[in-house]
């Protein structure tokens, strides 16, 4: 059975690393289109009503298959991006869905 795959990405960028996340950034939404995967939509965080941090956005990640995620997360590019990854986020949350 072929399904959907579903990232729930939560970020808090790192205000000192800009240019780190704006490189990660790029460069993730071409890695996107090398496996077909749609951001569906980030949302800007406004206001936190329950918790005790603001995260910068909340981003959804439409993959069009299993196979197609595990390609782009076990890619060298993917693997490349990481340390950009860890220096442009001060916090980041990613959880995945399937339909």
């Amino acid at each position: 059975m072929n399904f959907k795959i579903f990232l729930i990405i939560i970020g808090f960028v790192n205000p000192q690393e800009r240019e780190s996340f704006d490189h990660y950034a790029t460069n993730m939404r071409t890695l996107y289109e090398t496996v077909d995967a749609t951001v569906v939509e980030k949302y800007p965080i406004a206001q936190t009503i329950v918790g005790d941090e603001k995260p910068d956005f909340i981003m959804v990640v439409e993959f069009p298959s299993q196979e197609a995620f595990v390609k782009l997360f076990s890619s060298e590019e993917y693997k490349k991006l990481v340390p950009y990854r860890e220096k442009g986020f001060k916090k980041l949350e990613v959880f995945v869905s399937k339909k």
